[in-house]
């Protein structure tokens, strides 16, 4: 059941009316009901997979607690676990196919195999969690927390395919549903959940018709010009379609009264490549900085090498989370790099110096992280190494500037592009009225004006509706 559906919106509008009916102490139950179903139409033999993911939690866990002795070693070997379920399901091949060289070089033999292991839904996401409740555990900062508690907070179906990825301490106390009903829930929610579903039913899905033609292995090389406008054509597909689902999921759990961190700031406005992280997929990053660059670089003290070194390490495994394969790793080096490069810049120009960056300096900052962004999406995209190169060679090397689309795809194109340049300023003035129009009691704004935006938001989700088409991140 595809978030974007009508039968999620069906599903989703009969889970909130039932939930607020029910009394307090049957409500726990429910969602945890709901959110098996929702898991198993994606496959019910896969409900397996988080549902032993717990349990293997739930025992290093207490093990962890418990045995006070060895609590470091629990911690471990639940985290490889945890790890290893994600590998044999995700990275498998990636590996079989990796050593078949190595093996036919030492044997002589050429070997092949089917591939066959499908990925059970949100197994990259719900196994972050499970490596940070293991460490949150370890450092006393979450403690005992029962199954059904802890199978609710793997499973909770509005974030359960893509995230935004939690930590226990945020959504279990939450997950309790001790609060009553407040009608911001349900505008709050309905607000996102709709938005939602137009960035990614109309702005995602329409871009994605020409990305996916113009990136396709079989398609000759594009000229210059296509080549730029397929890079951010993506760039702006994958932003509008994980936003997009990422405001579904933070509105479906508004509507239930739960809070979900948010997933994105606006991140083509980022300074430099650092702000670009602090702004896209807001909790993988903190999930980065938290729980693997800050203990890895905790005993190095700043050093320079190390932190370079770390820099790229960690976002190489980065590109290896979104995917199993060379392009992704890449694309998380070539990230790491970016980031490396201006933290060199910073140590030349001192971190501490009292007089502020120029304009001009600023300025070239953004510009080269919006390029090196857009140029990193290619190797993210393109579906192997030799279409990365014929289009990073195309954009950046042998310039032919013929243009081989029709004139819409350069026009929407641009039109999503220059949405992004003033969203901030929509941003600040729709919050300016939903202030102005207040968060309770009636008002003109609340009376005619949101019905219209919401008519208009699913009439749009209606007309450009696509079952087929996934979240891009819901393969990852």
């Amino acid at each position: 059941m595809q978030l974007n559906s009508l039968s999620y919106l069906i599903f989703l509008s009969a889970a909130v009316v039932v939930y607020w009916l029910l009394p307090h102490r049957f409500r726990r139950g429910f969602v945890l009901a709901a959110s098996l179903v929702f898991y198993a139409t994606w496959g019910i033999a896969f409900v397996t997979v988080p549902v032993v993911v717990c349990l293997l939690v739930y025992a290093g866990s207490r093990l962890t607690l418990s045995d006070t002795g060895r609590a470091r070693l629990w911690m471990w070997l639940g985290i490889f676990c945890a790890t290893a379920i994600l590998v044999f399901f995700k990275y498998r091949e990636f590996l079989l196919l990796s050593m078949m060289p190595v093996a036919s070089w030492f044997t002589g033999h050429t070997y092949s195999f089917a591939r066959t292991v499908a990925l059970p839904m949100g197994i990259s996401f719900y196994t972050f969690e499970a490596i940070a409740f293991f460490t949150d555990i370890r450092q006393g900062r979450v403690k005992k927390v029962g199954f059904i508690d802890l199978l609710l907070f793997f499973l909770f179906w509005p974030n359960v395919m893509c995230g935004p990825i939690v930590r226990a301490r945020e959504l279990v106390p939450q997950l309790q549903f001790r609060f009553g009903f407040e009608p911001r829930f349900v505008f709050e929610g309905t607000d996102r959940v709709i938005w939602g579903l137009v960035q990614k039913n109309v702005v995602a899905n329409i871009l994605g018709i020409w990305v996916d033609k113009g990136f396709a292995a079989s398609t000759a090389a594009p000229s210059t010009v296509d080549s730029w406008f397929l890079a951010i054509a993506f760039g702006l597909q994958i932003y509008f379609d994980f936003a997009g689902y990422s405001n579904i999921a933070i509105g479906a759990a508004r509507l239930l009264g739960v809070t979900l961190p948010e997933n994105f700031r606006q991140p083509y406005h980022a300074a430099t490549p650092a702000d670009f992280w602090s702004r896209w997929h807001m909790t993988l990053s903190r999930w980065i900085r938290d729980y693997l660059f800050f203990p890895i670089n905790a005993k190095w003290k700043g050093a320079a090498f190390p932190l370079y070194l770390s820099m790229l390490g960690v976002m190489g495994l980065v590109g290896l989370w979104h995917g199993a394969g060379w392009n992704f790793i890449l694309w998380g080096l070539l990230h790491g790099a970016y980031l490396v490069l201006f933290r060199m810049y910073e140590a030349v120009k001192g971190e501490g110096a009292s007089v502020a960056p120029s304009s001009f300096t600023t300025a070239l900052w953004r510009v080269l992280t919006l390029i090196g962004v857009t140029t990193a999406w290619v190797l993210f995209r393109a579906p192997n190494l030799n279409k990365v190169s014929a289009i990073l060679t195309s954009m950046f090397a042998r310039h032919t500037m013929t243009a081989a689309y029709s004139q819409t795809f350069y026009l929407i194109t641009v039109a999503v592009a220059l949405f992004c340049a003033v969203e901030p300023l929509l941003m600040r003035t729709l919050a300016e009225i939903e202030e102005r129009a207040g968060l309770e009691g009636p008002s003109l704004f609340r009376i005619v004006g949101r019905p219209i935006a919401y008519f208009l938001g699913l009439l749009l989700f209606m007309l450009f509706d696509e079952h087929n088409a996934q979240f891009i991140y819901s393969q990852f």
